[in-house]
């Protein structure tokens, strides 16, 4: 009987199109398993955009390179005693190369490694980007294995972090950056199980890679709080000069705007620096809370160290966002009482030029009705002077018939007439010109 292959069959479902993407983002952040002892080498770089796909270059000559579901992570052996993986992050990627077994074995910080182990790391240096973080680790059993690597490792005792971590793990380290350009690591696990000893390298690797990251924020932050210092001191004097009145409007607002866009400008060149090293530090102070250190007597802790620098260089970023959104909101307040001042100059010499016709159409109304009386008795004398040719021909005619009697008393009819007629023609314009 020949037996069938197990055929699955595809899903008669619809899967949503990032179902897989989501999925596989819940595995990221893995790290390597290795046993007991063990170095890793991490590289934590920061890649520009232009450098992407001479690093995706890079990662993909990896030997024994694995097919993962995200095109995020990648993993590869050069031996069974030496692996490497990588990930990118949002802004960075991590190289992380890990050698156990006879790669291990005697290896310390100024020896080399086997041929495999020298390979690996020769890849991992060459590897794109610029690096933020690079670190070696030596990983040993328990407390009497970390002597020689502790000892071989010339820790500066005055930066010299020791405690436990994890609940039994304890940690050697300066976080000094020493001669060959890598930080220096020793963890013994003592009685850690050893998937507890991968999670708590990982969490002390990612406290130590987010800490830096974080920090990049730190000399942005002091560069423009030197420019924050400078607007704050013309805001000031902006102001002064805004409640003394002695400088004219338009300069004002010519340096609040000035003010405005120095604030802005600031903003976009810092605002997700800013945001990044706020969430960095999160991240970090997550780690640190699942590391539970535990003080050492005689020695600096872990959270001694990360409150003493780090937490002080957080909160200075934290701050540089604050107090640039208090100068913006100041400079919002200075110039909205300027427009208002300037609304209410408008407003009065309105109300000054409104007064001014006001006058002006109160004089030409009084000499309209001048003209009025004017144009009436102008009329009637030429009407009278047009009625009194036929009534002086009639005299001459009739004999009986006074010319001069009959102007007198039709004078003032014709006056009147006029004058009512003039007064009908102006109120009919008027309401011509309000229909229209």
């Amino acid at each position: 009987m020949v037996s069938q292959p197990n055929m699955t069959p595809p899903p008669c479902f619809t899967e949503h199109p990032q179902r897989r993407e989501v999925v596989g983002e819940m595995h990221l952040r893995r790290f390597p398993e290795f046993a007991l002892p063990a170095q890793i080498v991490q590289f934590v770089r920061v890649i520009d955009r232009g450098a992407m796909e001479e690093e995706q270059l890079a990662v993909a000559a990896l030997p024994g390179l694995s097919d993962t579901t995200s095109p995020r992570h990648r993993e590869g052996r050069w031996s069974p005693d030496v692996g490497a993986s990588w990930e990118r992050h949002n802004e960075a990627s991590t190289v992380t190369i890990t050698m156990v077994g006879t790669a291990a074995r005697g290896v310390g910080w100024d020896r080399p490694p086997t041929s495999d182990g020298a390979a690996a790391l020769k890849w991992a240096e060459t590897v794109p980007g610029s690096v933020i973080r690079a670190t070696r680790l030596i990983v040993v059993e328990r407390d009497d294995g970390a002597r020689s690597p502790v000892d071989a490792a010339n820790f500066r005792q005055s930066h010299l972090v020791c405690c436990h971590v994890a609940g039994g793990a304890r940690i050697w380290s300066d976080f000094q950056i020493h001669a060959d350009g890598y930080g220096r690591i020793v963890i013994a696990a003592n009685s850690l199980p050893p998937t507890e000893v991968i999670s708590c390298v990982q969490r002390l690797q990612e406290l130590g890679n987010y800490r830096n990251l974080a920090l990049i924020g730190l000399a942005a932050a002091r560069a423009a709080w030197t420019r924050l210092d400078e607007i704050e001191i013309s805001l000031s004097e902006t102001g002064r000069a805004l409640l003394n009145g002695k400088q004219r409007d338009d300069d004002l607002l010519a340096a609040l705007t000035k003010h405005s866009e120095q604030l802005l400008s600031i903003a976009a060149e810092t605002d997700f620096r800013m945001s990044a090293t706020a969430a960095y530090a999160e991240i970090a102070a997550e780690r640190l809370q699942e590391l539970r250190p535990e003080p050492i007597k005689g020695f600096q802790s872990l959270t001694d160290f990360t409150s003493r620098r780090f937490n002080p260089a957080v909160r200075t970023c934290a701050s540089l966002s604050r107090r640039l959104a208090l100068l913006n909101g100041r400079a919002s307040q200075f110039a909205s009482l300027l427009r208002t001042r300037i609304d209410t100059h408008i407003e009065n010499q309105n109300a000054r030029l409104l007064a001014s016709m006001e006058r002006s159409t109160r004089m030409q109304l009084r000499l309209q009705h001048l003209v009025e009386g004017l144009s009436a008795v102008a009329i009637s004398y030429y009407l009278l002077g047009l009625i009194s040719y036929p009534l002086k021909a009639a005299e001459h005619w009739l004999g009986s018939i006074s010319s001069t009697s009959l102007l007198g008393l039709a004078a003032p009819f014709i006056i009147l007439a006029v004058w009512a007629a003039l007064r009908i023609m102006r109120r009919r314009l008027f309401i011509e010109s309000d229909a229209r």
